[in-house]
């Protein structure tokens, strides 16, 4: 058998024991109205992919798990695809399909890895969300999807970084410690112990049951994340970038939009990756940080306007306050003088950095899970709200 058959097999054998996709759509009407929910977020409001797109559609879902995402695409008019290699979990999809998919459309089911499923025909719009990271070559993967794009379609795709999967990662390694991670039983009850937060939080906003997450989470054999520039390397020109959720980029180029050219995040990478700095230590507590950074630029914006209006409209006619102007020019320098933006952004980074070396040390030392519980209690940073991202999400179009 090669690596890659090796892998689907192993985490086959996981996800047959625990599927990770169910998220009680068919149980649980809030549970449903929940999901559409989450899905309409991330896919119209944070992707920019408007809800017509999905009319009349041909799509299909590689890697489609019980079809709890797939069905909200159908029921926004598309036909749909499913291709899934765990046939538990495709049995569940077609119930689904038979109870709640709209009408007048035209579902298929395929039982199959998409590493050995050659299919000709092209889709409007493909997704694959939260797959690839899960086999033994995402540029492969990846490679494989995006030829059933046809040109002018659309790739949804939804997979782990490194940087977002760190602090998960670390969770798994400490877990290790204590126990082989093929023990399910000592994994769940250990990462309960340790992790209780972040299952517990898993399970309010994802849906998903407590059991799901830690198989899908710690028990999974393979998880390897991509990064935005091997998704652009590995899908190569015929696709132009569309929008990601969260953004790629936290700096923009303020030269005229008809400059730019195809290479723009390349060339300001280390800019880009900032976004990965932040993701790694801690993805939502940055924030915080972002609503106290807002209140400060309060002041400095006040006096900026003030200073631009000044010329507004500019014309013969007008007569300019050079005392208010060259006033305002020093409250501004000023308050830029007293404000350290950088620092501010940073500040979760440095606490996050510190906590880092305490695990370290803690690591070094003897093992006692009963330390390592007290110290992610006390972390104000670490291990915190959901540990970093477990999907970045893209849109990617085929010129």
């Amino acid at each position: 058998m090669s690596r890659i058959e090796i892998v689907e097999k192993n985490v086959l054998k996981v996800y047959q024991k625990e599927n990770p996709s169910i998220h009680y759509i068919l149980e649980n009407d809030k549970k449903k109205k929940l999901r559409e929910k989450n899905l309409k977020n991330l896919i119209f409001e944070n992707l920019k992919f408007p809800k017509k797109m999905f009319e009349k559609a041909n799509l299909i879902d590689i890697g489609a798990g019980t079809g709890d995402t797939a069905i909200f695409f159908n029921n926004w008019g598309a036909d749909c695809t499913l291709m899934e290699m765990n046939k538990y979990a495709l049995d569940r999809a077609k119930k689904i399909f038979k109870k709640i998919s709209k009408k007048n459309t035209r579902n298929k089911f395929i039982n199959a890895s998409i590493f050995k499923k050659n299919l000709k025909k092209k889709y409007d719009i493909v997704t694959s969300i939260g797959v690839i990271h899960h086999t033994a070559s995402p540029k492969i993967a990846l490679k494989k999807i995006s030829k059933l794009v046809r040109n002018d379609g659309y790739l949804i795709l939804g997979v782990a970084t490194d940087e977002g999967f760190f602090q998960r990662n670390l969770q798994r390694y400490i877990i290790s410690l204590f126990t082989k991670l093929d023990n399910y039983e000592e994994v769940e009850k250990i990462a309960f112990k340790l992790f209780k937060e972040n299952i517990l939080r898993a399970n309010k906003f994802g849906g998903r049951s407590i059991k799901a997450i830690v198989f899908d989470t710690y028990i999974n054999p393979q998880i390897k994340g991509l990064s935005f520039f091997d998704i652009v390397r590995t899908l190569g020109k015929n696709f132009s970038y569309h929008s990601s959720a969260p953004k790629v980029n936290l700096f923009s180029n303020f030269d005229s939009p008809l400059s730019y050219k195809s290479d723009y995040f390349y060339k300001l990478k280390n800019l880009t990756n900032v976004s990965g700095l932040l993701m790694a230590s801690n993805s939502e507590n940055h924030l915080i940080k972002f609503k106290n950074l807002n209140k400060k630029l309060k002041n400095i914006n006040d006096v900026h306007s003030k200073i631009i209006k000044l010329f507004s409209n500019f014309n013969q006619n007008s007569k300019i306050n050079l005392v208010n102007f060259n006033k305002d020019i020093k409250k501004l320098n000023k308050l830029i003088k007293n404000y350290n933006i950088l620092d501010d952004i940073f500040l979760e980074n440095k606490k996050y950095n510190q906590e880092l070396s305490n695990l370290s040390l803690l690591l070094n030392g003897k093992l006692n899970i009963h330390k390592f519980s007290k110290f992610i209690k006390n972390c104000k940073v670490l291990f915190k709200k959901s540990s970093g991202l477990g999907n970045n999400y893209y849109v990617f179009k085929k010129n």
